[in-house]
């Protein structure tokens, strides 16, 4: 078992989740502002000055929603490349939604997000009991799709919102010792 340090989620090969610090804020705004970022979410760049968003990321920290925890995503040698988070916790339901950026773009393709995501999901179904995880990527994004299919995600339907189209996946936790193929 790895030793994690103080504010470490998780630690891998390639990646450690840690907790979010106020000095992460500037990358987060910078990668949350640039058009080609935000395209991967379906959502419009940042509108808004770097003083206001970091009033809002100290709120956050200071006083954290018990339905969304964002994690940052370092590489071994301490750089921060992206965050993961997961949101629309259900504790009823045990099943929650997961989202990840790789915001440093010279890291896209080197399996850095596979396994943040790997190491938050065996996370969230192993030591946190959830029963599900789930996301919803945009229908064209094939590299996205590949990297979650890694991690152990299957394809479980389709949805359309706000004039783009989603591909809905998820993993299960009865999945995770099921022998390959037994979770489609």
């Amino acid at each position: 078992m790895t030793t994690l340090a103080h504010g470490e989620v998780a630690r891998g090969a390639k990646v450690v989740l840690r907790e979010k610090r106020l000095g992460d804020a500037w990358h987060d705004y910078h990668w949350r502002s640039q058009a080609e970022l935000s395209r991967f979410d379906a959502a419009r760049p940042l509108s808004i000055t770097y003083p206001e968003y970091l009033a809002l990321f100290r709120e956050e920290i200071l006083y954290p929603s018990p339905y969304r925890r964002s994690l940052a995503i370092e590489t071994e040698e301490g750089r921060h490349i992206g965050n993961i988070m997961y949101y629309n916790i259900d504790a009823l339901r045990q099943e929650a939604e997961l989202g990840v950026t790789i915001g440093e773009t010279d890291c896209w393709g080197k399996g850095y997000g596979t396994e943040a995501v790997r190491l938050l999901v065996e996370r969230l179904l192993g030591r946190l009991g959830f029963r599900r995880v789930y996301l919803k990527t945009l229908d064209w994004n094939q590299r996205a799709q590949r990297a979650f299919q890694k991690a152990g995600f299957v394809e479980c339907g389709r949805a359309f919102r706000s004039g783009n189209g989603f591909t809905l996946m998820e993993v299960r936790r009865e999945w995770l010792d099921a022998t390959p193929g037994e979770n489609s």
